[in-house]
């Protein structure tokens, strides 16, 4: 995300997981103001060696709680959507919760961000959306052979 001060206030959902553990603290030292929203399954810990930012406002929370998101939501002029129920192992112990985490909550965080005026989503997805190739590189532009129902809602 190019720094603009139009987009200075990022929202993003599982910051605290294992892609936001890298992305916000460069994302604060870029000079943004990030508030993650998690549920913290890995731990308060995460986040810790930006714990004290100034720019950084942590909230414990459920992404399927309509309310909290449109508690904390506005004001926001970017959503990166990082929260899901990971892999295929993952979602397999329990298909229905993860059903609930990785796509109807899904609707529920654009709906509120449209609401709320952010200006861009970003959705992060995963490489098995592209399925089984026999190529030795996946790029953005292959089309999309989803075997599982988690690369389904990833897709």
């Amino acid at each position: 995300m190019k720094n603009d001060l139009k987009l200075k206030n990022v929202f993003i959902t599982g910051g605290a997981g294992y892609v936001g553990a890298v992305l916000v603290p460069k994302l604060l030292n870029a000079g943004y103001r990030v508030k993650v929203l998690d549920l913290y399954i890995y731990g308060e810990h995460v986040l810790d060696s930006v714990k004290d930012h100034p720019h950084l406002k942590q909230v414990k929370g459920d992404i399927r709680d309509r309310e909290l998101l449109e508690r904390e939501l506005p004001g926001s002029d970017a959503v990166i959507h990082l929260a899901c129920i990971s892999n295929d192992p993952s979602y397999e112990l329990n298909p229905e919760l993860a059903k609930s985490i990785n796509y109807d909550a899904f609707l529920d965080i654009v709906d509120v961000s449209k609401k709320s005026g952010v200006k861009r989503f970003t959705f992060a997805s995963s490489s098995s959306v592209y399925g089984v190739r026999e190529v030795t590189e996946v790029t953005e532009d292959m089309s999309l052979e989803p075997l599982t129902d988690y690369s389904k809602y990833k897709a």
